[in-house]
């Protein structure tokens, strides 16, 4: 069983690279018109909210006693599914949106 603060580790670390992966998907969004960055920041926004509320929930995960641990758990593993998906289809939509740009 994977204990507490490995946990917490592995979490963190993913929030880390999800953090990069919006970064560089921000920074390509500054080649494209301007109508598809403001769908672009739209997507990415949501994306970040969806991230503040992991790391908040993280942040509580850390803070909280071992009663709290399994709950805050499976609360975490729901939020890291959504920001898991949410960012993939934002890449996706980014390299259709890029892939229709090189084709004009």
């Amino acid at each position: 069983m994977t204990s507490k603060s490995d946990h917490l580790k592995k979490l963190k670390d993913q929030l880390a690279t999800w953090e990069k992966q919006i970064e560089q998907l921000k920074a390509k969004s500054e080649s494209v018109s301007a109508e598809a960055q403001v769908k672009y920041y739209k997507e990415i926004e949501d994306v970040r909210m969806l991230q503040k509320s992991a790391q908040q929930k993280l942040d509580a995960l850390s803070a909280g006693g071992e009663d709290a641990w399994e709950e805050l758990k499976q609360d975490m593993g729901s939020a890291y599914g959504n920001i898991k998906s949410t960012l993939s289809k934002t890449k996706k939509a980014f390299k259709e949106g890029l892939n229709e740009t090189k084709e004009k």
